[in-house]
């Protein structure tokens, strides 16, 4: 019974801590005040950015939208940027994170969504790899409260009580972190082939797209004068589909209905990047065949600042 005791007394006093410290900065508990994450696992630290009260507009993506800069467009623009990108994220998650991004922000100034070809699926894939913590996304504080007694939960209890007492340093507040300080200028690796779908079985079927049609359900829900601009990242050039193949059928048809969410909005655009041209052909701009280069980077953000002062009559320099 003693030992029985002990592990109760111990339990209660994790979850109290939790309580506290609220180990995810969801927002959904924690008495502290304690500011932000010290955590690399993007899937973990969006949940802290994505609800800071700070920023009223959002980028989103996989590591394809990375290098995009929220300084920068905030600068242009007078909006406040956060980056929400999360490393090898699929649609659904990035979803997730826009629906709690949204539900944390009454007021949206924009947003800017870096769709590499996951969106052009025509049916939602089974998910692989570690699991994606919904449960942190998710609108129940109970289902969030379930999954705090762990060691994970601990380990960021502690680090979060780092940063309230001055120990730890949290993390860049706008999310945004360069690859290039584990992919040096210089080098090229041949890998990170782009994961274009497999062709559709008939022209019906090419125009089904799972996840862009879960994407208009959340936009056409936003307020007619909050801008959107969705981008296709580049990629290296010989990775582009070249002209009459079943692969540019497929991605013109994605291009198409991705153009279809932001047409008619004001201060919108729909922008793809992943051409054959004279900077996509270079290996100096790309760190793989998909992780580009800050100057192709700078040349983004000028298209997306172009596209929320002047919508689909922006002037687009690739």
């Amino acid at each position: 019974m003693a030992c029985l005791g002990a592990l109760t007394g111990a339990a209660l006093l994790v979850l109290a801590l939790m309580v506290l410290v609220d180990p995810y900065d969801s927002g959904k508990l924690g008495l502290l005040g304690i500011d932000g994450v010290d955590n690399r696992l993007t899937q973990i630290t969006a949940a802290s950015r994505a609800r800071d009260p700070n920023f009223n507009a959002a980028i989103l993506g996989n590591s394809t939208a990375q290098l995009i800069e929220p300084a920068e467009l905030s600068r242009a623009t007078g909006l406040r940027f956060v980056q929400l990108y999360m490393t090898g994220s699929a649609p659904r998650e990035q979803l997730a994170v826009l629906d709690f991004f949204l539900r944390n922000h009454r007021q949206v100034g924009a947003l800017v969504i870096a769709a590499d070809p996951g969106w052009c699926v025509h049916a939602r894939p089974k998910e692989e790899g570690a699991p994606f913590p919904y449960w942190l996304y998710d609108r129940s504080v109970v289902t969030y409260a379930v999954r705090l007694i762990s060691w994970q939960a601990i380990e960021q209890a502690f680090q979060r009580l780092g940063i309230g007492l001055g120990w730890r340093q949290r993390m860049n507040p706008d999310g945004f972190v360069s690859y290039e300080d584990i992919w040096p200028p210089g080098q090229f690796k041949e890998i990170g082939q782009p994961r274009d779908p497999a062709p559709a079985a008939s022209a019906e079927a090419r125009a089904a797209f799972s996840e862009i049609a879960a994407l208009e359900e959340i936009v056409r829900k936003l307020p007619a004068d909050v801008p959107i601009v969705i981008i296709v990242p580049p990629t290296f050039a010989a990775t582009v589909p070249r002209p009459g193949t079943d692969a540019a059928l497929e991605r013109s048809a994605c291009d198409a209905a991705l153009k279809t969410i932001v047409a008619g909005r004001p201060r919108s655009n729909f922008i793809s990047y992943r051409v054959d041209n004279e900077l996509t052909r270079d290996r100096g701009n790309f760190a793989d065949f998909i992780h580009y280069r800050p100057k192709l980077a700078r040349a983004i953000e000028r298209g997306i600042i172009a596209s929320l002062r002047d919508g689909e009559k922006a002037k687009i320099d690739f």
